[in-house]
């Protein structure tokens, strides 16, 4: 019984490039993409301003997630800005019944309790809702375009590896090119 070696390696090599390639699909298929707001609000019952610029210095943010009418999760970054309080520039937390404004710094227990108040109360508006559907829909299939076109490129780096490799193993055995063992007149 002879091995052939090169049905051997081409098997290996066919397996492979089907493990991958099934493993790169299925990633493809179950990965969301990631889409982040960026929100500013600059007082107690104020409402939620989309903005693109960072959160200044000194103020406070708070991060969270939350799903889209779509059903697409949405990274939210919520600027707490602050306000001048005496000397001190804090984030405004809560005002009373008699209008006074309390403040408090970006770290302190209450401004938590704050920020949580302000996630449950914060909702997509219905531009922000259309936004994130078709940005979700284009990034999704703008995936599928990448992972296609990089998965290609990979399979053919692959079978010009494979190739390679066969092509120096076969010199060294004195195997002519597309046969799998010497001719009986070559022995």
């Amino acid at each position: 019984m002879r091995v052939n070696v090169f049905e051997g390696a081409r098997r290996i090599a066919l397996l492979l490039a089907v493990l991958v390639t099934g493993g790169v699909l299925i990633a493809a298929s179950t990965s969301e993409p990631y889409l982040s707001l960026n929100y500013s609000v600059a007082s107690t019952n104020a409402p939620f301003v989309k903005t693109d610029e960072t959160c200044p210095a000194g103020a406070g943010s708070h991060y969270f997630t939350i799903d889209s009418e779509a059903g697409g999760a949405v990274d939210v970054s919520l600027c707490l800005q602050t306000m001048g309080f005496d000397d001190e520039q804090l984030v405004p937390y809560k005002i009373d019944e008699a209008g006074t404004i309390w403040g408090a710094s970006s770290y302190s227990t209450e401004v938590s309790e704050y920020k949580g108040q302000l996630e449950k109360r914060f909702e997509l508006s219905p531009a922000d809702e259309a936004w994130v559907d078709e940005e979700s829909s284009r990034r999704y299939w703008q995936n599928w375009r990448d992972v296609v076109k990089y998965l290609f490129a990979g399979l053919a780096l692959f079978w010009v590896l494979v190739w390679a490799i066969g092509w120096i193993v076969r010199g060294f055995a004195g195997i002519p090119m597309h046969l799998d063992a010497r001719r009986q007149s070559d022995s």
